[in-house]
């Protein structure tokens, strides 16, 4: 089906990253949120990157969830067990990574802005994406 709404979770890549981690201890969980993240930022937004956008939007809910502003988010309602997935409190420098991985890997006019054919669709997205950001600065200015 690939794509199916604006949420970080509305893809089937979202839904297989979810699983995974699911799958995973929840020992192993920090570490893949944390590789996703890295190697985002480290491709700093090619389109060659490991990682895909979904997947980067899907790290940085897990870690969104996981954190005080975060619990209230819509998106935990479909996913509950998320907001356990993470240790807490969640580390600052990971709250910042998510930011960092968000920023680098969905720039301004950038290509994955451009693959959203509906304008409104689009709007949603940033502001799913705008909503994580906003949960994750105050633990990412800790």
């Amino acid at each position: 089906m690939g794509t199916w709404g604006s949420g970080p979770f509305d893809s089937d890549t979202a839904e297989d990253f979810l699983d995974d981690l699911e799958e995973r201890p929840a020992s192993q969980r920090l570490t893949v949120v944390e590789e996703t993240l890295r190697s985002a930022i480290e491709a700093g937004g090619s389109s060659r990157s490991s990682v895909l956008p979904e997947q980067v939007m899907a790290a940085a809910a897990v870690v969104a969830a996981n954190v005080p502003a975060g619990r209230s988010l819509s998106w935990n309602e479909e996913y509950p067990s998320i907001t356990e997935w993470l240790l807490k409190p969640v580390a600052p420098a990971l709250a910042w990574s998510a930011i960092r991985a968000l920023e680098v890997t969905l720039p301004a006019g950038g290509w994955f802005w451009r693959s959203w054919v509906d304008a409104g669709e689009r709007e949603e997205a940033q502001a799913a994406i705008d909503s994580l950001k906003s949960a994750l600065r105050p633990v990412s200015e800790g």
